[in-house]
């Protein structure tokens, strides 16, 4: 029997960078004979129930009685703001969709919003009693990317059973595995049930990445009046992305090349997905509780000046093993394929590996974050910060527990979360610090020929690296991906000058070095994108280019008709995005001085999509005065799909005539009296 318990967390601002947190709570409760326990207290959980850093919220004690099914919940918030709430909109059902009424709530008053705080409290719900028969049931909990998930409950008898799968089904596995790096069309479709234009929003945002290429890709879907949009992509590998609501909810999905699907979203939440060939979905069943597979309490790894390391790897560990258990549970239970199975695991490995690295890139640069909080820096001080953080990092049980992980699976390259993982890993100073010091050629060769040599240099240390730490002839993949994310940034790097350069010296050490980089990827499908990351950056470099025909620039024009004849810098942000507010607060001064009039060429604009009530409090007190714009959900989706951006903040700059800037500079190094980028690249 399954058994959902609703219960909805609320928080004063509702809108995160990335997603706006609302929290569904689920018990799955089987049948059994009425000669077992009425009652189950501490049952056993294979993960941390947590939302993540902001709540902790638990069952301690479950109690079948005759006039009620009553759970009790131990909840902690580590901030004050968070409350709860536990209304009539609270229920619990069954697999057959039957509720079961909330009756009564006791150490707090029934619908009424309470805080938690960090010691925590307990509270007790009781809903219409469940059918006499139910009396044994399994936990396992996990948190979903918008709500708190908890799927079933067991008691310390319980015995997890490894799932198997026949010789058929595993080469199935490997046959879909095969067509990784297969290239072709993906098409999407997607019908919104219920529908109507008036529901106030008629866009999705679509996020997905080319992991190889370092590059995050997001579009606008523009839904119909009858409730459907439809867009197609040429891919090179598996595609995977996800779909964003006008709520922030994500609906994550993969395809092969070739596929379309047909994504439906209902009015209750719910998803469905199909394959317009009549084939099976890949994950099917995975679908019925992905959501649970983040089973990392993100707090456990946030950095302190006090960390205890060996307790953040132990729980590390700990993590890795319940995410196994929950795996191999819900594949018996949801009947999963050898794929989806497969799939499952690299997923919740990468979501624990995420945290760790995370972790890891806190104590890389702690350092950092003394210099900008401390007014007078000490140089000793540093030395003993860095010192510090290389022998957290150099510890080998540390280094362990990355090399315990799959890398050299394909799979990682749909990952949502992955591109977060490649970059921790590339900057983590176990493996990225390096002695490459070429001061004595500055002065004797171009600015070309040493970038390449550092470069080539810092990359190749990197994968050395990497093979030490797997025990391998050649670097793993994830090595390697990490290298073609830093040729992409490379090229980034590079002026337009350099880059020009290397086009009319294809004899260069600049352009040997990207050769160079692509022979060490030692994979003709790596080796092939390489070259695309080349020819298209190469065909791409150019000072400014056209502003596409679309809704988005028409949003943008009206905005820019109140600044005719100027450069206008563009700062997308938000006020749930930390990286956003230091550098609005950083550039106070910058924007002080526009406003004096004295420029008359440059105006810096900023853009968001907060709530009002978020907005306006942050407005008054650091953007009075400034050119600030709340845009609706729709506008700030079709800009953001113009400009290819999912992550914040964002930096767009617009010339007089209304072409983008195609290197945007620093909002610090613009010179507003002069601020064309082509004119100060030759200065």
């Amino acid at each position: 029997m399954l058994i959902i318990a609703y219960l909805c967390p609320i928080h004063p601002y509702k809108y995160h960078m990335k997603n706006t947190f609302f929290f569904l709570l689920s018990l799955v409760l089987f049948g059994a004979c009425t000669s077992n326990p009425r009652e189950f207290t501490n049952p056993r959980s294979y993960a941390d129930n947590t939302c993540d850093w902001m709540k902790k919220l638990r069952i301690t004690h479950v109690e079948f009685a005759d006039t009620a099914t009553i759970l009790t919940f131990s909840y902690k918030s580590s901030l004050p703001s968070y409350r709860l709430s536990v209304g009539p909109q609270t229920y619990l059902s069954d697999e057959k969709d039957r509720h079961y009424k909330v009756l009564f709530m006791t150490e707090h008053m029934l619908g009424e919003f309470f805080s938690a705080g960090p010691e925590g409290t307990t509270f007790h719900v009781g809903f219409e009693p469940l059918p006499a028969g139910t009396r044994i049931f399994d936990m396992i909990e996990g948190m979903g990317s918008n709500y708190f998930k908890i799927i079933g409950i067991h008691d310390s008898t319980y015995t997890l059973a490894k799932p198997k799968f026949s010789r058929k089904e595993l080469a199935e596995a490997k046959q879909i595995r095969s067509s990784i790096f297969k290239p072709g069309v993906v098409t999407l479709r997607g019908t919104i049930v219920g529908y109507d234009h008036n529901d106030g929003f008629r866009t999705y945002k679509l996020h997905y990445s080319d992991y190889p290429a370092d590059i995050n890709n997001t579009l606008a879907l523009d839904i119909d009046s009858e409730g459907n949009f439809e867009s197609s992509f040429d891919v090179n590998y598996f595609f995977g992305g996800a779909i964003v609501d006008h709520n922030n909810n994500w609906y994550e999905f993969i395809a092969q090349p070739g596929d379309t699907l047909n994504i439906t979203f209902y009015k209750d939440g719910s998803v469905n997905y199909s394959l317009s060939d009549g084939r099976p979905y890949l994950l099917r069943n995975y679908v019925r509780f992905s959501s649970g597979l983040n089973v990392v309490d993100n707090s456990k790894f946030q950095f302190t000046d006090s960390i205890d390391w060996p307790s953040v790897l132990d729980y590390a560990w700990k993590c890795k093993k319940r995410g196994h258990d929950y795996i191999d549970y819900v594949a018996s239970k949801y009947n999963l394929t050898a794929f989806e199975y497969q799939y499952a695991n690299i997923m919740m490995e990468n979501s624990i590996l995420e945290s760790y690295l995370d972790c890891r890139m806190d104590i890389s640069y702690q350092y950092i974050t003394y210099i900008t909080s401390t007014e007078h820096v000490d140089t000793t001080k540093i030395i003993e910060i860095t010192e510090n953080s290389d022998r957290i990092l150099a510890d080998s049980a540390g280094l362990n527990f990355i090399a315990d992980f799959t890398a050299n699976d394909s799979l990682m390259l749909i990952m949502p979360v992955q591109w977060v993982i490649f970059n921790r890993y590339k900057y983590d100073r176990a493996f990225y610090k390096s002695v490459v010091n070429l001061d004595s050629l500055k002065g004797k060769v171009d600015d070309a020929t040493l970038y390449a040599l550092e470069s080539y240099m810092t990359d190749s240390i990197h994968l050395a690296n990497d093979m030490k730490l797997f025990g391998a002839s050649e670097p793993s993949l994830f090595g390697k991906i990490c290298m073609m994310q830093d040729i992409d940034r490379h090229l980034e790097t590079l002026n337009t000058i350099l880059i020009l350069y290397a086009v009319a010296n294809p004899d260069s050490v600049l352009t040997s070095y990207m050769t160079k980089m692509k022979g060490l990827l030692n994979d003709a499908n790596l080796e092939a994108r390489a070259d695309r990351i080349y020819q298209d950056y190469f065909r791409k470099q150019v000072p400014y280019w056209d502003l596409p025909e679309c809704r988005g620039k028409e949003v943008l024009k009206s905005i820019l008709a109140n600044y005719p004849g100027k450069y206008v810098y563009i700062d997308f942000w938000s006020t749930g995005c930390g990286p956003c507010i230091s550098g609005i607060k950083r550039c106070y001064n910058n924007r002080r001085e526009l406003m004096t009039g004295k420029h008359d060429k440059f105006v810096m604009i900023f853009i968001t999509s907060d709530p009002e009530e978020a907005y306006e409090p942050f407005r008054k007190e650091w953007l009075e005065g400034a050119e600030s714009y709340r845009l609706s959900q729709d506008d700030y989706n079709v800009l953001a799909g113009m400009f290819n951006f999912s992550a914040i903040p964002h930096h767009e700059m617009i010339t007089p005539d209304g072409r983008a800037v195609t290197n945007v500079p620093e909002m610090f190094v613009v010179n507003p009296d002069d601020p064309d980028p082509e004119l100060q690249s030759k200065q």
